[in-house]
């Protein structure tokens, strides 16, 4: 009888049964991880983290109460490591525009590649010694079109590349803006002299903005008369040393209901140029509230 063929038997205690499931666990996620597909980057979807958490929590009354606005920390969270990597490779484009007679020159970018458009629009205004390349050089233009807006920012009539050509009834003209550029409640940024145009542009179309941050802007004062009625959410921001024309601004623009005042420490007039990552920081925060409002409003 040739030599017969023994099998020995490996006995199946516990601790051999809990290494096989490991084992065959750790096989499943290797393989699952390498035939996954490739993700975009989705900084818009950052977003969508306050939209989930006000949907769950309030269903959407907080947002819509003036507390809400005047208490709500919008230092609370740092812009996203990536979207200051992702910064410079922004492409903005420039060019001119008619707009009710006004040649008008502007700026615009939107998200870079990879990172999807977040589904707002924010329209950059400019003081009277300055125009939309002060935005471009301070980052601003790339900052947020990294985070995952549509960015636009305009040398208003008379100023910076635009022509000198008047263009009427400046409420008008920001309302033509709007319309030319396709914007549909967009966060509007106005400093200084901007406030000449952004202030009665608020009284007149005051449904057409999805957020108002206002720098120290001048005309603040005729927003009196309407301002408890005013339901746009306010960012109020002036400088620490701009005792003028920062604390009548913030004197009278308070009185917006949804509004709430954020002092920029060591900052004079132009408070973005003292403390641009503050600044930045504010809008980052600032425009994710507001688009969590719109999402549930």
């Amino acid at each position: 009888m040739g030599p017969s063929l023994m099998i020995t038997k490996v006995p199946m205690t516990p601790l051999r049964v809990m290494g096989m499931v490991a084992c065959v666990a750790a096989l499943c996620l290797i393989f699952s991880a390498l035939s996954a597909p490739e993700r975009q980057t989705k900084l818009g979807a950052s977003l969508e983290q306050p939209v989930q958490q006000f949907k769950r929590d309030t269903s959407g009354k907080t947002m819509a109460a003036p507390s809400f606005w005047r208490t709500f920390d919008f230092l609370s969270d740092k812009i996203p490591k990536e979207v200051e990597s992702l910064a410079s490779s922004v492409i903005v484009n420039k060019s001119t525009i008619n707009i009710m007679g006004a040649n008008t020159f502007y700026r615009e970018a939107g998200p870079p590649e990879g990172v999807s458009w977040s589904g707002e629009a924010v329209v950059l205004l400019h003081g009277a010694a300055f125009q939309s390349k002060n935005w471009l050089e301070l980052n601003t233009i790339n900052t947020l079109a990294a985070m995952g807006h549509r960015v636009i920012a305009i040398d208003l009539p008379g100023y910076g590349l635009s022509g000198s050509a008047q263009a009427g009834d400046p409420a008008d003209y920001l309302n033509a803006v709007m319309t030319s550029f396709k914007v549909t409640k967009p966060i509007l940024v106005s400093p200084s002299m901007s406030g000449s145009f952004s202030i009665p542009y608020i009284i007149k179309y005051p449904q057409s903005l999805g957020g108002y941050v206002p720098v120290a802007p001048v005309s603040s004062q005729l927003i009196l008369a309407t301002a408890s009625s005013v339901t746009v959410p306010t960012l109020i921001i002036y400088g620490e040393k701009d005792v003028g024309l920062g604390h009548k601004s913030r004197d009278d623009l308070s009185k917006i209901p949804t509004s709430q005042v954020v002092e920029l420490p060591n900052a004079k007039h132009p408070a973005y140029l003292d403390q641009p990552v503050m600044f930045h920081t504010l809008l980052y925060n600032f425009i994710k509230q507001v688009h969590a409002y719109r999402a549930v409003a």
